[in-house]
């Protein structure tokens, strides 16, 4: 193995090997260093116990992923990676065995599911749907494959268009906002925000309102990786070392080597040093990255204060109820609602807006949540791959947080109460299922916060977005002002995870967006062709001036 590379990347979680293979394909010698022996980061499953039974212990759902840009590119498919569609994306259950359902394709029986509850919400549901999928297209969707613009000047791009101008008259508004001026009844509107928050955004900050209109707009399309989500990190693992990159695995990096102030090179965890010619990108967190991998001594004191005042979010950490069964469990639900049984995420708990002004409370005052509010699913149900046959694997989040206050014992704590949390998550659980019974459950387990944090440190309190997304840190103030088109502030390098524009998420956004960024740097011409997200939002305008 060479000590010198074109680049080198740190860490491979999906961000990081997707940003590889565009660079490696484009002719640069990578190498890419991953302090885990198993690639992918959040893509990770576990075997339980008991032989057979499979969890996703981080991500589930990769809503849209194999219709992203670069999963065609990097032609996955061919790689060998498989997708399942799932045609019944949510059922939210309430403890009177009604159910609303939102449908992947089917916005006409969304909207007869909405029906039971308001009529006048199945019309808006019908009119946002068809109000909004151009928005969705061509602003938000373009938005997220793009290196975010400046508000000022994307304002005055967007004003020129019809899909632009709805997009700016939400942007001000919260989500929760949002979905309460569309939908009259509580339960509609409690539906799509708790979704938006499973999402990782904080759906009571102001200025992420365009984001609730694209939701309608786009929909849901729910899609799970065939084998556990484990199996895309397998499928881009191999696509990165067919372009020709290096991997180093089992190591961290302990330093990014700087000289005459650009980034030239890092010295891993055993001593080993390697020489970056043209850049180095790396997917962790700004506070690892800068702190502790360069050191404020090669940082401005100011560019140094923003980093150490970069906020994780206490509202995106999930608590984790894994169970093994010996038979799929069935929904009291699905009595009168026999789709429900067809459904992925299964909601239960969450019934009123106030339910979620209530987690947000507790989460914002760093404690443990009064009431259970869960979301999950049955992988194995729609995947038999991921549990022995006839039996049933399952997960269900419950978010709280992370950094648990000092009155609640600090996030140590977590590891006092994880059984006990366990119990309390599976008997709320029960309350919906005819058959959750201690004879049914072959193992279960809970995986909380802190555990998150030990597994991937980046992900500080267990914030999987790695970075709060509220309106201080989203599109080009995340992380930084400085950092939000990929570069940063120390000339050489580069950030391409999470932390980044626009968040996490199995959305490989980051890390192609990072990819572009970096061949425009170093004047390389690409072999895709990016989307010039100011010249698209341009063109809407003139074509609707010339009509």
């Amino acid at each position: 193995m060479s000590n010198e590379y074109d680049g080198i990347i740190i860490g491979a979680g999906h961000n990081g090997m997707i940003c590889c293979g565009y660079l490696a394909k484009a002719g640069q010698k990578i190498l890419v260093v991953e302090r885990h022996l198993e690639m992918g980061g959040g893509l990770d499953a576990h075997e339980g116990q008991t032989p057979g039974f499979w969890h996703n212990v981080h991500s589930a759902n990769h809503r849209g992923l194999c219709d992203t840009v670069w999963y065609k590119q990097l032609q996955l498919a061919e790689h060998g990676q498989e997708y399942i569609r799932l045609p019944v994306s949510v059922a939210m259950l309430l403890r009177d065995n009604r159910a609303i359902l939102w449908y992947a394709d089917e916005p006409e029986k969304t909207a007869e599911s909405i029906g039971q509850f308001s009529t006048k919400d199945a019309k808006s549901f019908l009119a946002a749907k068809k109000k909004y999928a151009d928005m969705a297209k061509e602003i938000f969707a373009v938005e997220q494959y793009s290196p975010p613009v400046p508000f000022k000047k994307k304002k005055a791009l967007l004003e020129r268009s019809s899909v632009g101008r709805q997009y700016l008259k939400w942007q001000p508004y919260s989500i929760m906002e949002v979905f309460s001026e569309i939908f009259e009844h509580d339960v509609v509107r409690t539906m799509f925000t708790f979704l938006s928050i499973v999402r990782g955004y904080e759906v009571d900050s102001k200025d992420l309102g365009f984001i609730a209109a694209a939701a309608l707009g786009s929909g849901v399309e729910t899609q799970i990786a065939k084998g556990t989500s484990h199996s895309l990190a397998h499928t881009l693992h191999k696509m990165i070392i067919r372009a020709g990159a290096d991997v180093i695995d089992g190591v961290g990096v302990e330093k990014i080597m700087v000289e005459e102030g650009r980034a030239v090179g890092v010295r891993l965890e055993d001593g080993r040093e390697f020489c970056a010619k043209n850049f180095i990108a790396s997917s962790i967190n700004p506070n690892m990255t800068f702190l502790d991998m360069i050191g404020p001594k090669q940082l401005d004191p100011q560019f140094t204060k923003k980093v150490e005042n970069f906020k994780y979010s206490n509202t995106t950490p999930l608590f984790t109820l894994h169970l093994s069964l010996n038979e799929q469990l069935k929904w009291k639900a699905a009595e009168h609602h026999p789709d429900v049984e067809k459904a992925w995420y299964i909601v239960a708990g969450p019934e009123s807006l106030s339910d979620v002004v209530q987690l947000y409370e507790d989460c914002e005052a760093g404690r443990i949540p009064r009431a259970i509010n869960l979301v999950g699913g049955l992988p194995s149900q729609h995947d038999p791959t991921q549990a022995p046959p006839g039996k049933c694997s399952a997960f269900f989040w419950q978010v709280a947080p992370g950094s648990l206050s000092e009155e609640e014992g600090g996030k140590e704590r977590w590891d006092q109460i994880r059984d006990e949390y366990t119990k309390r998550c599976a008997d709320h659980l029960a309350y919906y299922a005819e058959n959750l019974t201690p004879e049914n459950i072959v193992e279960s387990f809970g995986f909380t916060p802190l555990d998150i944090e030990r597994h991937l440190p980046e992900m500080v309190g267990g914030d999987i977005q790695v970075g709060e997304l509220s309106h201080s840190q989203i599109l080009d103030k995340r992380p930084f002002p400085e950092c939000s088109r990929y570069s940063t502030p120390i000339p050489g390098l580069y950030l391409c995870g999470a932390s980044t524009h626009p968040s996490g998420n199995i959305t490989g956004a980051p890390g192609y967006n990072a990819a572009n960024a970096i061949c425009q740097d170093l004047g390389l011409k690409p072999w895709w062709n990016p989307v010039d997200s100011e010249a698209h939002w341009k063109s809407l305008g003139e074509k609707e001036e010339i009509s």
